[in-house]
């Protein structure tokens, strides 16, 4: 924890995991340490981060709605969802599901700033329950969805609702909403799509899309000046005062960017 607030982190979220064996939310496989073993990680997080005198947000992740093994069978909070079957490595089986994250989440809340329960659809009926489980003993607080890209979307939900999907949500008390690996996804797309479409048409296909980039300038779109986008003309004025204006080398000017690129808007 100390390490990830030397490095700036505003916000630091913990799952309940084992480590040696910890997955993806979407995968199977996954084991759950004890309740006590996670709370005691967000006391320690808690503790790390008044001793470095920093506000951190911790956000307290559970697995229990998909993960069925769990390492240990000594907690009371535990044994209710325990079935009393081994697995091969020694792990105990557990009844997983929307119970079990609830009571995880009861557990975690007085700890953590957030409550996060990952899922395996984008089911709001799932998550006003468990909203509405937490909200009752711990009114107004808040919590975390992930808008996963391993769920199939158009498979699970109509236009009409995810339209609003966001909104609702975030009516239920679910205020941190994130798509994880979103700019992974795009970035594969649009650089698969250009290079398809190079393949096609040539030199076309990048005009092309340099044309979309000229086109957004006017909602904020700032990147087809590539130059001005990583501070050149900042250097410049830079340079400019340290020169007092005598200087002939400031690279905006004269450049490519400032010629061509001014004309397009």
């Amino acid at each position: 924890m100390k390490a990830m607030i030397k490095a700036g982190a505003s916000a630091v979220h913990w799952e309940d995991q084992l480590s040696s064996a910890k997955k993806c939310g979407h995968m199977g496989g996954k084991v759950l340490v004890s309740t006590p073993e996670a709370i005691n990680k967000l006391v320690s997080a808690r503790l790390a981060s008044d001793v470095m005198g920093t506000s951190t947000i911790i956000i307290a992740r559970t697995d229990a709605n998909a993960a069925n093994l769990i390492t240990s069978n000594m907690d009371a909070r535990d044994q209710e969802f325990i079935t009393g079957e081994r697995s091969s490595e020694g792990f105990y089986y557990v009844n997983n599901g929307l119970d079990q994250a609830i009571d995880r989440g009861l557990s975690y809340a007085p700890y953590a700033d957030l409550l996060w329960c990952e899922t395996a659809k984008p089911n709001l009926a799932e998550a006003q329950r468990f909203a509405d489980a937490i909200h009752e003993k711990f009114p107004g607080k808040l919590l975390c969805y992930n808008c996963s890209p391993s769920f199939n979307w158009k498979e699970n939900l109509d236009e009409k609702t995810m339209r609003t999907f966001r909104e609702q949500l975030y009516e239920m008390g679910y205020k941190y909403q994130f798509i994880t690996l979103a700019g992974w996804h795009n970035l594969n797309l649009g650089m698969f799509t250009l290079s398809k479409n190079y393949l096609e048409t040539g030199m076309l296909a990048y005009s092309n899309m340099q044309e979309k980039e000229f086109d957004n300038e006017k909602f904020g779109f700032r990147s087809a000046k590539h130059q001005g986008f990583v501070g050149t003309g900042y250097f410049d004025k830079v340079q400019n005062t340290i020169m007092q204006g005598k200087t002939d080398t400031v690279a905006m000017k004269g450049s490519t960017e400032e010629d061509q690129f001014s004309k397009a808007e």
